[in-house]
């Protein structure tokens, strides 16, 4: 385990944060190790890397070409002061499903994933369904699925429930969403499909964190800053 060989080096400002730097970073993901290799054990996975200040680009494949899987001896070596974002991504055959509340309005957000929550916790192929903010402007809605199936069978299954909702009176359900609208995205629930890996910085520098359904009208982007 060896610290950045520039720490100092600054890179992510936004309304959130006036200077993330490298170290700040590799401290955080060094604190999260754990975590992060639990949530990722298993899977390739894919990176956001900042090669300059708030210029990420995403690194899903080692230098031999194979997909990149964390473990606990290539952990330090992937996950630099500027390893920024750790997506995990689908595999063929899942018992997990992922809602993706697609917006950029943080309150219309926080309205649609509370509405379509109540939704997916009555679908009766799901176990369990958590509220996971993604570190940026939404949520994702994670369920935890009754058994493991095909990938294409999770989406249809989505779907379907869905529109047996009344969910899409309000909201769309489209590939590409509407100006103020907020879109149910379905498109992680395919084969290497990506999402951000629950503990990990978003390309925010807020942390992917789940948020009790009960908290969710006192939640703020705030909440997940990993330093003032």
């Amino acid at each position: 385990m060896s610290t950045p060989e520039n720490p100092n080096t600054i890179i992510l400002k936004n309304k959130f944060y006036s200077g993330l730097k490298e170290i700040d970073i590799w401290n955080y993901y060094q604190n999260y190790k754990g975590l992060i290799l639990n949530e990722t054990r298993g899977r390739d996975i894919m990176f956001a890397l900042m090669v300059d200040l708030n210029k990420p680009i995403l690194k899903r494949k080692s230098p031999s070409g194979k997909f990149i899987q964390l473990t606990n001896n290539n952990y330090d070596k992937f996950m630099t002061g500027r390893t920024l974002v750790v997506y995990s991504t689908m595999k063929s055959h899942e018992d997990i499903a992922i809602v993706d509340i697609d917006v950029d309005d943080f309150n219309k957000a926080k309205q649609a994933v509370i509405e379509v929550h109540d939704v997916m916790f009555n679908a009766p192929f799901v176990k369990t369904a958590e509220i996971r903010f993604t570190g940026k402007t939404s949520f994702h809605i994670f369920c935890k699925l009754s058994q493991k199936i095909k990938i294409d069978s999770i989406r249809f299954l989505l779907e379907k429930h869905i529109k047996n909702s009344n969910l899409l009176n309000r909201y769309t359900m489209q590939y590409k969403r509407q100006p103020g609208i907020p879109n149910i995205d379905l498109s992680i629930n395919k084969i290497r499909g990506a999402f951000i890996t629950l503990h990990s910085l978003s390309l925010f520098g807020l942390k992917c964190m789940e948020v009790p359904f009960q908290n969710i009208g006192s939640f703020t982007q705030r909440h997940a800053i990993i330093k003032s």
